[in-house]
């Protein structure tokens, strides 16, 4: 098994970039991005307006 790390670990490697890659391609990343953003913000101004600046 040991003989196998280097393979295996590029195999995962691989794997994960191919997966990045169609989650941007397919649109699932940009909905999740804006989501993300909106409750960013709104968390951002609940904490400055508690704070009364």
């Amino acid at each position: 098994m040991n003989n196998y790390k280097a393979e295996i670990t590029l195999v995962i490697i691989v794997l994960v970039l191919f997966g990045s890659m169609v989650a941007f391609s397919t649109g699932i990343i940009d909905p999740l991005m804006a989501k993300i953003g909106a409750g960013w913000t709104k968390m951002v101004d609940n904490v400055f307006s508690g704070l009364g600046i």
